[in-house]
This record gives structure tokens, sequence and C-alpha cells, in this order.
């Protein structure tokens, strides 16, 4: 079978929208792209900011994948063995999901596998890791063995990561892409903590006035600190222990 990708399925590229100010948000729903790898706990945290921005109906979510294996892989192409790739099958799966059950049960899957790898600290690559997640969020476990069987979940999350990369300019995860993936695409925000509802819309604001900007290209600091979750917790032990 022949999953179709998020750039595929997104059909009438939106109109560019001008953002409002900062802090003069107006009623509005912005139409975001997010771009994930379950691997990366920054991009969990930031999923989880995007999520509560949904849940308030400040943003419409689509879902894409990005493999950060295959992004830091210094050999050819040719040679990248997806068997190999930790993020494989739950990237493989959220493909399939999000094909089958829609967006809203893509990312479901995904804070649901996020769930088992930074709080329970189960291994992503095991079968009944993703399994036990798709149950969580309601679906059927199924769609693991249906895309693992099928290689072109695979070429789909090659083709988007690609997508991400050669259309966007994206790098890395997360990556937010405007007017449901059509408009500017930034890496980041990269938080540490999920914030309020409150603080949740206002560094919405902030985020997208920024991407729209076509003067503004990059805002960073230093890391001083780290998501408070037990997988990085239990990273971090082991890291000073050895």
């Amino acid at each position: 079978m022949r999953w179709k990708t998020n750039h595929e399925e997104r059909g009438d590229r939106a109109s560019p929208v001008r953002a409002p100010a900062p802090g003069t948000r107006a009623a509005m729903t912005e139409h975001i792209q997010f771009s994930f790898d379950p691997r990366c706990p920054w991009c969990f945290q930031t999923s989880r900011w995007a999520r509560a921005l949904e849940e308030q109906g400040a943003v419409r979510l689509t879902w894409s994948v990005f493999c950060l294996e295959l992004n830091n892989f210094e050999g050819e192409r040719k040679d990248f063995d997806p068997s190999t790739c930790k993020s494989g099958p739950a990237l493989r799966t959220s493909v399939v999901v999000r094909e089958q059950e829609g967006q809203a049960a893509c990312g479901r899957f995904y804070g649901a596998i996020g769930q088992r790898y930074f709080y329970g600290l189960e291994d992503l690559t095991h079968a009944d890791t993703v399994r036990a997640a798709l149950v969580d969020a309601g679906l059927g476990p199924e769609h693991f063995d249906e895309a693992m069987t099928d290689m072109s979940s695979w070429d789909i999350v090659v083709r988007e990561h690609d997508l991400l990369d050669q259309e966007a300019g994206g790098f890395g995860v997360p990556s937010l892409r405007l007017d449901a993936g059509t408009g500017p695409c930034m890496f980041g925000p990269v938080i540490r903590d999920v914030p309020s509802d409150e603080e949740a819309v206002a560094l919405l604001d902030h985020v997208v006035w920024l991407m729209r900007n076509e003067n503004f290209y990059e805002l960073k600091s230093g890391r001083t600190d780290y998501p408070d979750l037990p997988h990085i917790r239990r990273a971090l032990a082991e890291r000073r222990s050895g």
C-alpha cells in the first residue's frame, strides 16, 4: 500500500496571513504543521505545548515526521539501514495511523509513545512499547504490524524528512510550519517546561509573529537546564556514573 505524505494530503495552499503583533491576538486559529521525532525530549515538551493550544482552539495541528538519525547519518543515504533506526518503528507507525485514522489520532499516538518513552522508560524499539502506545491512544495495535511489514511506510518517513529539509529549510525538531504546512517554517520553540494556558497563548503569539517576519532568521541561547523527565534524569545519572 502507498501511504501519503503530509505534503500530498494538505490540498490547496493557504493564503499567507500576517500575524498580529504579540499581545494583540485576534480571534483566529493558526493551522500549524508540527514535525517530530519521538526520541527528542525537547520536541516532546514542545508538542505538549502545541496540543494544549489545540485544546484551547488557538491552533489546528497536522503532524509530520522527521528522522534525527537519518539527519545525523554521515554516510551515503543508500547505506542507511532503516531496520537499525531506533525511532523507525514509531515513525512508520505514525504514518500509518495518520493515513488510516487521521491527524488527531496521530497526535494522540505521538503523545502516548512519548509518555511510555520519557516517563515509563520503555524501549522505543520494542514492538510491545509501540503496540501499547497505540492502545493508550485508543487505536488498534495492528497498525504497528501493518507499518513494519510495508516498506512504503519508511519511504514516507524519508520523503517527509526530505521535504522539510529541501522545501522549508528544516534541519531538526521541533519544527513548525505555518499555513497548514505551506507557509514559513522555523525550528523551535525549544522549551524546558510546558507553560500555563495563558503563557502558552502568549508564546504562540510571539513565535508566529517572528515566523512571519521576513527579516527574522534566528534567536538562540545556551541551555542551562533540561526538561524534568525521568528519561533525562536517568540519562544524566548514567553520564555522571560513566
